[in-house]
């Protein structure tokens, strides 16, 4: 049987998950879609972190630790493949100054469109559609909106008029019951649903370019406490509050012949009930030394966990 779960990351802090030195004037930017051009957190990084997070928590034997997340040994035949199967967190909305409302939550009509698709092939209906006819200088707003009291949006330094959207209003209730599902978390769902707009897919683009956080840093010499000579320079970073989703797939679990110690192999049932059902804070990518990478992350449940 096959079991799916959807994933929610929410940025606590600025998250570098870099590709090394950089050929334009950051030199050591995130990691972006080819196709897009917009930031991601990748699989291999999130489930990284999940694993060893879930490792501190079990005896190192557990089966359900190799089940889940597989073994990497200096004999291939000791190597085995996780069942757990994570795609890379694509961008669900992105924070950005607004002189109302202090920030928003920013999102496109692609951005939902493709959220869209991917809910409903991982089973979750009964989603709102994306908006249609959002064309600059258009802001799609949530109704009562505190991002445009004057009916205009100023994000950084572009100005929209905000429109009124039940549309908008819909995918900011769903997403603010998703990423924040308990009642004590309902002063946040007020706030994204306060600070969601929906910007033309080519303006969404240029703020997910010029939108991330660009840090210049130093190094310090120990002796003569000055900068040292030539160490200088920038990193980039999505911003705190960035929210991010992918799915976790688990379809079949790979096992050897003899390698649980209980005798009996975990069921896809019992690994996803183990390692994808509470919340977690995870600190992913680099910087870690200096509070970077923060990430809350909740799991959901669509149509049942079963396909």
């Amino acid at each position: 049987m096959s079991m799916t779960k959807i994933y929610l990351m929410q940025a606590l802090a600025p998250t570098h998950v870099g590709t090394g030195r950089g050929v334009g004037y950051i030199d050591l930017p995130i990691q972006r879609e080819k196709l897009t051009n917009w930031p991601l957190i990748p699989g291999s990084a999130f489930k990284g972190v999940w694993s060893d997070a879930c490792r501190q928590e079990l005896p190192p034997n557990d089966p359900r630790l190799k089940a889940a997340f597989g073994k990497a040994a200096d004999s291939g035949q000791d190597s085995s493949a996780g069942s757990l199967i994570p795609t890379d967190a694509r961008l669900v909305a992105l924070p950005i100054r607004s002189y109302h409302g202090t920030f928003a939550w920013c999102a496109s009509p692609m951005v939902l469109r493709l959220l869209h698709r991917d809910l409903t092939l991982a089973g979750l209906n009964d989603l709102p559609t994306a908006p249609h006819g959002v064309k600059s200088p258009m802001a799609h707003v949530a109704e009562g909106s505190a991002l445009a009291p004057d009916g205009a949006v100023y994000l950084e330094d572009l100005d929209f008029k905000a429109t009124p959207c039940p549309t908008a209003t819909a995918w900011a209730e769903a997403i603010g019951s998703w990423y924040f599902p308990d009642e004590a978390d309902a002063g946040w769902r007020k706030a994204l649903r306060d600070r969601f707009v929906v910007v033309a897919d080519d303006i969404f683009d240029y703020l997910a370019l010029t939108g991330t956080e660009v840090a210049t840093r130093v190094r310090i010499n120990d002796d003569t406490k000055t900068v040292e000579d030539g160490a200088l320079w920038t990193e980039e970073s999505i911003p705190a509050e960035t929210l991010l989703a992918g799915t976790i797939l688990c379809d079949r679990v790979y096992h050897r012949s003899g390698d649980d110690t209980r005798g009996a192999v975990p069921t896809v049932e019992e690994l996803i009930e183990s390692f994808a059902t509470r919340p977690r804070q995870l600190q992913i990518g680099g910087k870690a030394s200096v509070g970077r990478g923060r990430v809350r992350v909740t799991f959901m449940d669509v149509a049942g966990g079963k396909r």
